[in-house]
């Protein structure tokens, strides 16, 4: 039975941890929730500050970062398995570290501990619309985590001034399929469930249970042609429910792609990271290694 995994992300002083507050304040007292609290430094003041809630749910803390660090990722695989073991919780959320890069993410997902028992359901991006265009040295950080989000939060539009709609038209430009949010103390209505992908009421009307759904990265730096491309998605359509991502399709091309079932979108832009990432979520043969099968249409 897969638990379905709410990642939030965002620069360091965003609001991440009051968002992440606030979602327990509203679903905590209903649902037993797996809170994962990632803190880029050793210490753990955000965590005390979460255990003030009253409400019903676990809490997993992991310092230094370690969820997004390849050389401690193994460490954090155990313990988030055995974490699931003894609470079982009903959903998980995770408040990524400020510098994590979210696309790593998706290397605990393929774990073997972790396949079929967790799968990546909903991300939130908190963005600091204060400071927003004031983060040049970490930039290319900040966009990747915007680009992996579902809905992205502009927070503390109180203290932004006139440079509201210039974020909000930048992080369009970044992530055009994201749901936009403007908020103030990291608040939004939370009726992200209308608009989320969550496959499971429509799976389980069928089979009359929860579906194993799992979660998997392509990462490559070949270049594919927009009509391989769409090849490629239309092979896996029966195993990925879902698909979204950015695909570099020619020397000067790139390309968002995001879909769910038999509906998806191509997008070009101009702007683009260095190598093509899509993340999916479905039931996938475990034997399958989908980036060789990506780069095979690559070839062509």
């Amino acid at each position: 039975m897969s638990i379905p995994l709410r990642l939030i992300t965002g620069f360091l002083g965003s609001g991440k941890t009051t968002f992440l507050m606030n979602y327990l304040d509203v679903f905590s007292s209903s649902r037993k929730i797996g809170v994962i609290q990632n803190e880029f430094s050793s210490s753990s003041i955000d965590g005390q500050l979460i255990r003030q809630n009253n409400g019903v749910y676990k809490m997993l803390e992991v310092n230094n970062g370690s969820v997004f660090c390849v050389c401690l990722l193994g460490s954090f695989i155990d313990s988030l398995a055995a974490f699931i073991e003894d609470h079982n919780p009903d959903e998980i959320i995770m408040e990524a570290s400020g510098m994590s890069d979210p696309i790593s993410i998706g290397q605990i997902f393929q774990s073997v501990k972790l396949r079929n028992k967790v799968y990546l359901d909903y991300s939130w991006t908190i963005v600091d619309a204060r400071n927003f265009f004031n983060m040049k040295a970490i930039r290319s950080r900040l966009e990747h985590q915007i680009r992996i989000a579902n809905t992205v939060v502009v927070n503390k539009i109180d203290l932004a001034g006139n440079d509201i709609e210039f974020v909000v038209e930048a992080i369009k430009k970044i992530n055009p399929f994201a749901s936009i949010e403007r908020s103030s103390y990291a608040r939004i209505s939370f009726d992200w469930k209308k608009k989320a992908f969550n496959p499971s009421p429509i799976i389980e009307s069928l089979e009359s249970c929860k579906p194993d759904l799992q979660s998997v990265v392509i990462k490559s730096s070949r270049i594919i042609r927009i009509e391989n491309l769409k090849l490629f998605i239309d092979s896996i359509k029966d195993e990925f429910i879902r698909v979204k991502g950015f695909v570099n399709t020619d020397k000067d091309k790139k390309t968002i792609v995001q879909g769910i079932f038999d509906d998806y979108s191509y997008f070009e832009v101009d702007w683009f990271p260095e190598i093509t990432e899509l993340i999916g979520v479905g039931t996938f043969n475990n034997s399958e290694d989908y980036t060789k099968k990506f780069e095979a249409y690559c070839n062509d």
